[in-house]
């Protein structure tokens, strides 16, 4: 009976996180750029238009609204209980 090879998965030579982090004591500025940094930090974001804004903030407070009413109907339920079986 013939054992299978294991294979040794364990370093395959992708970078996964780069630690080389300015101000960090192993920072080597001579190492090549994996062009990930690149593209992030120079593009830039597109501008929204005051409408787009107006109705990004309304969405965001038809999310809202409710649930913090739930959440204070829910503390006024709480005390309510409490109260009562606390005077009780």
């Amino acid at each position: 009976m013939k054992r299978k090879e294991k294979k040794n998965l364990d370093d395959d030579g992708r970078v996964i996180a780069p630690m080389n982090v300015d101000g960090m004591p192993w920072y080597n500025s001579k190492t090549p750029k994996t062009g990930l940094e690149n593209t992030t930090s120079n593009s830039t974001p597109e501008k929204t238009g005051i409408k787009e804004s107006i109705k990004l903030m309304f969405s965001i407070y038809k999310i809202v609204l409710p649930l913090s009413i739930l959440a204070v109907a829910v503390m006024a339920g709480i005390i309510a209980i409490i109260t009562y079986v606390w005077l009780k």
